[in-house]
């Protein structure tokens, strides 16, 4: 099944799965061989594909135009390469080089052995996201998790990270951050990526470790889970096992957070270990999530008690979806987790309703008025409309939010058994 570039509805990144077909049209090759890579291990092939798909069908130059405003504001107009991005001619000539690289990549496949063929793709992809030889001397590349890279659509946001990193030296409100501190976060955060250990690193960091100190064993457990809850034809969702999603996640609405228009503000979301998202999925727009919510693991300056922090619900720009059941559902999967991890949910103040009407217990739900205690980022910043006004800081060392009115909804204690697919929930 051939697929054309930038087609939505053919879901030209995440299901192409190997079919070598789109690759002429892409790569503008007649004489590519196709037989011979047909022959080739699937993932091998699908691998090729998918940075063929998102480094030269939806190539943007960053190293040129930097992050900012003018960049799409939903994934879908990255799968469509809609909009002035793509059609700088700084990214029209970035993607014909990406279109000759990758052209000769795909020729040298067929004949190369296999280790040799999974080597020059996880080179290839270093190259399109803009690390070079020299800088990753030492790294120890991982097919399988480049692999996994390119299923998650990383090429765009990880070229932004690196190749943009300037931009993301100076706040939203235009104060200076430590850029030496950015640019050491950002060669690591690409080193475990492509080396297989994203995911760990999020949590067994030092800084991640002492952000999370204080929980037990089991509530590190069910906080790290990819949480999943199924409400009606909703599926709310932390993301998948990997955590990769977590790169797209604030394209969900909300843009000043994206990849590529204030970076700065995406790192605490992938780097720090108290920061997740809350996602739903919606079958009226099966391409990707169409719902997404920030949720962070806090402690009270008072009693140093953990606690949920949800925040608002955004949606998707483009989709085409009723999400007039979101806010529900994101509270609802919120209190399951708060449930097992048998800690409380603060939620926005104006939900007191309805989380009263969903757990439908006395006394579980109420206000309160909290100082929040930050721990170090190890993002270097910290970001958020709702814990501060600065909107992005700078956060190295502890900090004490001002008292911020919320709803405390107090848990239910469940079986430390219960499984990570909440299911429908009881509640």
């Amino acid at each position: 099944m051939a697929i054309a570039q930038g087609d939505v509805v053919g879901e030209a990144y995440t299901r192409i799965d190997g079919d070598p077909s789109v690759l002429g049209d892409l790569l503008r090759r007649d004489d590519l061989p196709v037989d011979a890579l047909m022959a080739l291990e699937p993932e091998v092939v699908s691998s090729l594909a998918l940075l063929v798909a998102q480094a030269v069908g939806s190539g943007i130059d960053y190293a040129e135009l930097g992050q900012g405003w003018d960049h799409p504001t939903a994934k879908t107009a990255y799968r469509k390469a809609e909009g002035r991005s793509f059609m700088h001619p700084a990214s029209v000539a970035r993607q014909d080089r990406s279109r000759e690289d990758l052209g000769a990549v795909a020729m040298s496949l067929p004949s190369a052995a296999p280790e040799t063929q999974r080597d020059l793709l996880v080179q290839a992809f270093l190259r399109e996201i803009g690390v070079d030889a020299e800088a990753a001397q030492g790294w120890d590349g991982d097919f399988k998790a480049v692999h996994q890279a390119l299923r998650a659509e990383l090429v765009l946001p990880l070229r932004s990270l690196n190749e943009g990193r300037r931009s993301m030296y100076t706040t939203f409100n235009g104060h200076a951050l430590p850029g030496d501190k950015i640019s050491a976060l950002v060669d690591e955060l690409l080193q475990v990526l492509v080396e297989g250990h994203f995911k760990d690193w999020r949590y067994t960091n030092p800084v991640g470790r002492a952000q999370l100190h204080g929980l037990s064993d089991h509530q590190v457990a069910v906080w790290k889970e990819a949480s999943r809850t199924v409400l009606g034809n909703l599926v709310v969702h932390e993301d998948e096992e990997d955590e990769l999603g977590f790169f797209w996640a604030t394209k969900i609405g909300g843009p000043s957070h994206g990849f590529d228009i204030e970076g700065q503000c995406l790192l605490p979301l992938i780097a720090n270990a108290r920061h997740k998202v809350v996602l739903v999925s919606d079958p009226a727009w099966p391409f990707h999530p169409t719902g997404r919510a920030h949720l962070r693991l806090l402690f009270t300056a008072e009693g140093n008690r953990p606690l949920l922090w949800l925040e608002v619900v955004n949606q998707d720009f483009v989709a085409q979806v009723d999400s007039r059941r979101y806010i529900e559902s994101a509270v609802r999967h919120a209190i399951l987790k708060s449930d097992r991890m048998g800690i409380p949910l603060s939620l926005e103040s104006h939900l007191e309703s309805l989380a009263s009407s969903i757990v439908s217990r006395p006394n579980s739900v109420k206000q309160v008025q909290d100082k929040l205690v930050l721990r170090p980022s190890k993002a270097v910043v910290e970001a958020s409309d709702y814990l501060s006004h600065k909107h992005d800081w700078v956060q190295l060392s502890t900090e004490v939010s001002p008292a911020i009115r919320r709803v405390l909804y107090t848990p239910q204690l469940k079986s430390k058994e219960a499984p990570a697919d909440f299911g429908q929930g009881d509640l």
